[in-house]
């Protein structure tokens, strides 16, 4: 009798546990579908918003690296908003998109009409410098060239002699390397990069902010040139200085240094 109780004590758990398992799988689907159902019924949507703030200028490439996809109302949606990120490939960004914003095509614009904008962002600055053909090597540098600035300034020294005296000297060197052509000196009517009008008289260069402050530096207390660098594999010598000592001097054994400076020795050398 007593064993009978206990099969009948097991099958009656067994039932238990196997409705209270179907009772569970019944709830989660009733959830599951009521969801599906609230969802569908909210009518959402799939958009593509900024994954992190995403500055003015930024080409469309770099920006469709730069965003995601979000679930929202369809009432939500922005006008424009673009429905894959091929849309905007060829654009640049016209205006910031800060974070968890929705991208839309009226953020973008073709690049032809940023202008030199269109290849400056972050530290980089644009920087319009007036000076002669020659300077300028103009019909020579084309847009998108790269070139290098040589400085060429006048200083002063105290005198080793004492007495406050001071030596007038003058020095040559490049002070700036790589610098890309925007916008170079041509012939009217010729267009630049991002098909912006050329001028005659001046040249555009992208620098940085501090490569900025350099460069108006010598523009107005010294002498300058630009060198056009080579396309193919180009590179630089160690940084150097040019003086006049260097320029009479190198290269020559004792017997000539001592025949140009009277036998006083290449540290003689001073302005004429």
């Amino acid at each position: 009798m007593q064993e009978m109780l206990s099969n009948y004590r097991i099958r009656n758990s067994l039932v238990a546990g196997g409705l209270a398992i179907v009772g569970a799988l019944l709830v989660f689907l009733y959830i599951s579908t009521y969801r599906k159902h609230v969802q569908t019924g909210a009518n959402l949507v799939t958009v593509y918003v900024a994954s992190h703030d995403i500055q003015a200028g930024t080409d469309g490439s770099t920006a469709a690296s730069a965003i995601h996809t979000e679930s929202v109302l369809r009432r939500n949606v922005v006008g424009g908003a673009i429905s894959k990120p091929s849309q905007i490939t060829g654009l640049v960004t016209s205006q910031p998109i800060l974070s968890g914003e929705q991208v839309t095509v009226r953020q973008f614009a073709p690049i032809a009409q940023q202008g030199v904008l269109a290849n400056i962002s972050g530290s980089l600055r644009a920087m319009q410098l007036p000076g002669d053909a020659n300077q300028l090597l103009a019909g020579t540098v084309q847009n998108g060239d790269h070139v290098d600035v040589i400085a060429n300034i006048h200083y002063s020294v105290h005198s080793s002699s004492g007495g406050g005296d001071t030596v007038g000297l003058v020095a040559t060197r490049v002070i700036l390397r790589n610098l890309l052509v925007l916008r170079a000196p041509a012939n009217a009517g010729s267009k630049g990069i991002a098909g912006v009008q050329t001028g005659g008289t001046s040249i555009t260069l992208a620098v940085t902010d501090a490569q900025a402050q350099k460069l108006l530096f010598v523009l107005k207390n010294g002498d300058w040139w630009l060198a056009l660098r080579p396309v193919s594999r180009p590179s630089d010598q160690p940084e150097s200085v040019e003086t006049l000592q260097s320029i009479l001097g190198d290269g020559l054994g004792p017997t000539q240094i001592g025949q140009l400076t009277n036998g006083l020795g290449k540290g003689s050398i001073g302005g004429g």
